[in-house]
């Protein structure tokens, strides 16, 4: 049985801003002027598509080398949709993000059937990525050889 990792964070929160820390790193989050923030840094929602992305370009590294593909680059455009008047408290709206759209882009020598099976490898293993599919979230992931 492997040993289980335990991620700590201690937050803090100023108004809208919130500054979370860990052993070595900062990660702000603030909410835009029009929601009552000073606009100081990414809100909670962008922050959330931004460690989705980063959870699949990570695993996306780990795996290549286990099916013997480089990857030169890639890049992801990420978004998610969301009625707002349930945050601000209509309970017929739910609060989180009705559908999530990922899109990565690699540079790579491999062939798109290749690029394919390791987005789905991806897709199995991927934490965050996870964590909004089995929460029941519709994800959709598409990964394109550039």
């Amino acid at each position: 049985m492997s040993q289980k990792l335990t991620f700590k964070l201690d937050v803090t929160g100023s108004g809208m801003r919130t500054d979370a820390t860990n052993d070595k790193h900062i990660i702000s989050i603030d909410e835009p002027e029009s929601f009552g923030g000073k606009d100081s840094a990414p809100d909670p929602m962008s922050t959330m598509l931004a460690a989705l992305a980063a959870c699949e370009n990570v695993m996306a590294q780990i795996i290549s080398k286990e099916m013997n593909i480089q990857i030169e680059d890639i890049s992801f455009k990420v978004e998610g949709e969301l009625d707002p008047s349930g945050l601000m408290g209509n309970l017929d709206v739910k609060p989180y993000f009705e559908k999530v759209k990922v899109e990565a882009f690699l540079k790579t020598s491999a062939s798109q059937e290749q690029v394919d099976e390791l987005r789905k490898k991806v897709d199995q293993r991927c934490p965050i990525f996870r964590t909004i599919k089995d929460a029941g979230i519709p994800i959709e992931n598409l990964w394109v050889k550039n």
